[in-house]
């Protein structure tokens, strides 16, 4: 009896609790959620990011010339509300198309090592399967047909977004998730405001 009830706990521990990673998500970069916009200038500056004006928005930040291990995006971007920091985005172009879905695999692994196991999604709509080869699979992700992404959630519901888009670009997306909703509702607000 007691045997059973241990096993019965054990299977049960992984679905009682809140969190999917072994890591908090804290923040990207080293900087953390909730940073003002004066503190990710000075860190992003420290690392060598040259600031993109062309791009900056008065919610949020561009950046060239920024590294994330050895990638290199072709673009950076980092939002915020009410002066908080509360996602980074980061967009990566494969060197060759066909090596779309190998540096999103790639990059997902590396994630892994850090927060642990992600929750991959992969959905085919017809006329696309999983068992299409790899020149097929592109076809689908450029389409819209297939979708690749793989997530990863804290207890504190910040996100780890990993995912490939149908202009074929490795998207990888921080956020955070209570600073998403103010940002969600300031927008909404915002909305309702211009009717």
């Amino acid at each position: 009896m007691k045997k059973n009830l241990l096993i019965a706990v054990l299977f049960l521990i992984p679905f009682c609790g809140f969190s999917q990673t072994t890591k908090p998500i804290e923040g990207f970069l080293g900087i953390k959620f909730g940073s003002s916009k004066a503190t990710v200038l000075a860190a992003m500056r420290a690392k060598g990011a040259i600031l993109d004006t062309r791009h900056a928005r008065k919610d949020g930040l561009a950046f060239s010339n920024v590294k994330l291990g050895f990638r290199k995006p072709v673009a950076f971007l980092v939002k915020f509300v009410n002066d908080k920091v509360y996602e980074a985005d980061y967009v990566f172009v494969p060197d060759v198309e066909p090596h779309t879905i190998s540096d999103y695999n790639d990059l997902v692994n590396d994630i892994m090592k850090i927060y642990g196991e992600g929750k991959p999604t992969a959905k085919y709509t017809s006329p696309y399967t999983e068992n299409n080869d790899e020149g097929d699979k592109i076809v689908g992700l450029k389409l819209g047909n297939i979708d690749f992404h793989t997530l990863w959630f804290d207890a504190k519901k910040n996100t780890v977004l990993v995912s490939i888009t149908t202009d074929m670009t490795v998207n990888l997306q921080y956020q955070d998730g209570a600073l998403t909703d103010e940002a969600i509702a300031k927008q909404d607000a915002q909305q309702k405001s211009d009717f």
